[in-house]
């Protein structure tokens, strides 16, 4: 099969690429919970453009609560928030390494 090395390599740059992105919310969602434990609020001007859209994720998950000008954490949605964000890594992190499997499957065949 002629395209199978590069099938190969674009499947794992696309696993690799996505494990990257999935890590880099995670990151911006814990960077900007501890800003907003730290302050108890956030000025929603004074935020940067990626901390704006993970500003407006965690409002859609019931995590932070926004008035006109500020944003703060409610405390009912975080406990939920937490468990549905390890639930949601976990179950990255083990369909990644099921592919991974599968494409180092299909190379050894």
């Amino acid at each position: 099969m002629p395209g199978r090395g590069l099938a190969t390599a674009g499947s794992l740059i696309l696993i690799a690429l996505t494990c990257i992105a999935i890590a880099k919310r995670l990151e911006r969602e814990r960077l900007l919970l501890r800003k907003l434990r730290e302050q108890g609020a956030i000025s929603l001007q004074a935020l940067s453009d990626d901390e704006r859209e993970t500003a407006e994720s965690l409002r859609a998950a019931g995590v932070l609560r926004m008035d006109a000008t500020r944003g703060y954490i409610e405390p009912a949605g975080l406990q939920a928030f937490r468990r549905k964000r390890v639930r949601f890594a976990l179950t990255g992190a083990l369909i990644a390494l099921g592919l991974c499997v599968v494409v180092a499957v299909v190379l050894l065949r």
